[in-house]
Parts: C-alpha cells; sequence; structure tokens
C-alpha cells in the first residue's frame, strides 16, 4: 500500500513535551515519502497548548516545505454532550482540516450514550473531518451510531497509530478499532490512518493501523491516505460547512 498522507500530527505549539516545528514535521515527512502533511495542532481549550493567536497565523504560512504539501488545521476537542468544540468558529472557519477527539482535561469521560452523544452531535454540525481516536477505553462509544452518522455527513473515522501502540495509553485499542473497521467495510465508510505524532519522531509511521488493516482485510479504496484527490474531495464539503456556519 502507496501511503501518501499524514493526517495527523503535533508540533511543539501543542505541547506534550516536544519541541519540534513545523519545519522538523515536514522534513521528516519528505524522509518517508509523505506528499501531503496534516499539522493538527491542538485545541486553545486543552491546557498547554497554543492560543487562538497561533492558529490565526498559519494561513501566514508557507504551504509547502522540503516539496511537502502542508494543509493547516486543527484537533478540536469535543467539550461537551452537545458537541461543542474547544475553538471558536470563526476560527474554525479558517481551518483546513479539523480532526474532533475527546480528551480529558475537555470531555470529562462519562457514559456510552453521553460519549457517544458528544461526538454525534459534533458530527451533525457538518464540520468535522475525521473522527479522531474513537478507541480510547475511557470514552467507550455506539460503534454503530458513530459509523452511521460518518456515513451520513461524510465524515472519516481515524485507525490512530498511537492508540494501537502496546505500550500506547487509551488501553488495547485493538478490538474497538477492528469493530469499528467491520462496520466501516460493510458501510462502505472512509478510514484514514493517523500517527498522532508528537512531534517528527513518528511521522509517517503506520505500523500497528496497517497490521489491523491487514488482519481485518480492510479494502485500501477506502483508505483516504492512498489519495490525494480523494482526500481533499473529501475535505471540502466540511471546509464549506465550518465557513457558512451559524449556531
Amino acid at each position: 500500500m502507496n501511503i501518501l498522507i499524514e493526517t495527523h500530527s503535533h508540533t511543539v505549539a501543542s505541547g506534550h513535551f516536544t519541541r519540534d516545528t513545523i519545519t522538523d514535521l515536514a522534513r521528516a515527512a519528505q524522509a518517508k515519502s509523505i506528499r501531503l502533511l496534516c499539522v493538527t495542532d491542538h485545541s486553545p481549550s486543552i491546557p498547554g497548548s497554543a492560543t487562538e493567536n497561533y492558529f490565526r497565523g498559519l494561513k501566514y504560512c508557507e504551504k509547502k516545505r522540503f516539496g511537502v504539501e502542508i494543509l493547516y488545521g486543527t484537533e478540536a476537542d469535543v467539550m461537551n454532550e452537545s458537541g461543542a468544540l474547544g475553538m471558536s468558529d470563526e476560527l474554525l472557519a479558517e481551518m483546513v482540516i479539523v480532526i474532533a477527539s475527546q480528551h480529558p482535561p475537555c470531555f470529562k469521560p462519562a457514559d456510552i450514550d453521553t460519549n457517544t452523544r458528544g461526538f454525534l452531535r459534533a458530527i451533525e454540525s457538518g464540520r468535522i473531518d475525521i473522527v479522531g481516536h474513537p478507541d480510547d477505553e475511557k470514552y467507550p462509544l455506539h460503534a454503530e451510531a458513530l459509523v452511521d452518522a460518518c456515513k451520513r455527513f461524510g465524515t472519516i473515522i481515524e485507525m490512530n497509530n498511537a492508540s494501537l501502540n502496546p505500550h500506547g495509553y487509551r488501553g488495547d485499542a485493538k478490538a474497538r478499532d477492528a469493530e469499528l473497521l467491520k462496520l466501516c467495510k460493510e458501510k462502505r465508510v472512509y478510514v484514514s490512518l493517523g500517527s498522532d505524532s508528537h512531534g517528527a519522531a513518528h511521522i509517517g509511521d503506520f505500523t500497528y493501523a496497517l497490521s489491523l488493516i491487514r488482519e481485518c482485510a480492510f479494502p485500501e479504496e477506502l483508505i483516504v491516505n492512498t489519495s490525494v484527490p480523494l482526500f481533499l474531495s473529501l475535505l471540502e464539503p466540511h471546509r464549506e460547512a465550518r465557513k457558512n456556519y451559524h449556531k
């Protein structure tokens, strides 16, 4: 499988102990033959992450470094069961890509219905490109409801390589991801492989995600990382929804 896109990465702006910059990530992407790099730093709602001014400045950054195309966006926190996101609507409208995720500092882990409802409301806003790491044991989810919503709104489901790392901190994600892959295969829902690299060290590393993809015999045509035109076409409706969003 020819992986051309890194969909989930973080710079020094996200905190989490890395000092690597966008330039460092782009250099690492070039070394891995990645053609398109998505820089998705944590939204300002995460303690220690970047301020909104950082994200406002991204539109002035270079769109290509070391021959690698760069999309600037955010991993925005789902803040509550109403699906509110941890970045202002005005600023979300400037993001080229938006991953929505649940993290304890912003969304207190709750019961399966509450957790799922938060994601569903965020997806139903039409503004979300990718559901980030929906395999965290702290956040049990109704898998079929999540996949059905992604199908309706053209949202991508992430296979997060960091989650699938046996030494990771989200528990044993493999069974949860296998269930999601089974449903995505049945319902023809796109998935993305994201390294969730904090810094340059793991850019383009999808070792565990690819292993599970093969184990589940998941079809390559539903993996967005293999086609830049496909990936960009899937992002466009959500980008328009962010620009036109009204509460």
